[in-house]
């Protein structure tokens, strides 16, 4: 049987993985505070709904959360 931490460290890999298939900087912890739907409308195509997502979750103007979220779409797809 997994032992918690051993768990812990599978999911932690995981969540590293993640974040650099969607172009995430961890250190910058830039994405860390955007749920789940953000990123499914990104791998989506959905800009708009990402870019309202993102509005929501950081108050953000159209403006600022345009340029965020396709500065993320970008690395995303330099990663890639």
């Amino acid at each position: 049987m997994e032992s918690v931490e051993d768990r812990i460290a599978r999911l932690e890999q995981q969540v590293e993985a993640l974040q650099r298939y969607l172009g995430i900087d961890s250190a910058g912890a830039e994405g860390s505070h955007l749920p789940p739907d953000f990123f499914h409308a990104l791998r989506a195509g959905k800009t708009i709904r990402a870019i309202a997502i993102y509005r929501k979750v950081t108050g953000a103007s159209l403006r600022d959360a345009k340029n965020q979220v396709e500065a993320i779409q970008r690395r995303a797809a330099v990663e890639r």
